[in-house]
């Protein structure tokens, strides 16, 4: 699970550098998730929430 978080951080990233600019490769990310690149903070959003989800997973393993 915390492999997913990382990458989901690394997707909102890339989302926001592509709301940042506009051209070049932005342009070709925007085109196929424009709703990400509206809003980038929604994967903020997904990648904590499943960083709390495996932290509670975990914790039944202590």
């Amino acid at each position: 699970m915390f492999i997913v978080a990382s990458l989901l951080s690394i997707a909102a990233g890339l989302f926001y550098a592509a709301s940042i600019n506009h051209s070049g490769w932005a342009m070709q990310v925007c085109r196929y998730g424009d709703l990400f690149c509206l809003n980038p903070s929604w994967l903020v959003i997904a990648a904590v929430l499943s960083v709390i989800w495996a932290c509670l997973l975990r914790v039944d393993r202590l």
